[in-house]
């Protein structure tokens, strides 16, 4: 994947303990709903549904904007999360 712009999906969940807010940055909607479902495994609510109805896409940021630490994510697993208070 050599792409230059990422997607900022705009997710919000409803988890045992309330709202869940994060944002997936990724290229696509498939990737970025494989890594909300990983997300939100990660910090315990493996029950919870994200589907494009709670994972919208919102908009695109240049991919040099972010880390080289989120640069790398990008490269290696599609993407990265960003929690987000909710």
């Amino acid at each position: 994947m050599a792409s230059d712009t990422i997607h900022v999906y705009d997710t919000w969940v409803t988890g045992k303990k309330g709202r869940i807010h994060f944002d997936v940055m990724t290229t696509d909607e498939t990737t970025a709903l494989k890594l909300a479902k990983e997300y939100l495994v990660s910090i315990g609510e493996p029950t919870t549904s994200v589907t494009t109805k709670e994972c919208q896409f919102c908009h695109s940021e240049p991919l040099f904007m972010f880390s080289p630490e989120q640069q790398k994510q990008v490269k290696e697993k599609g993407g990265f999360i960003v929690p987000m208070p909710a």
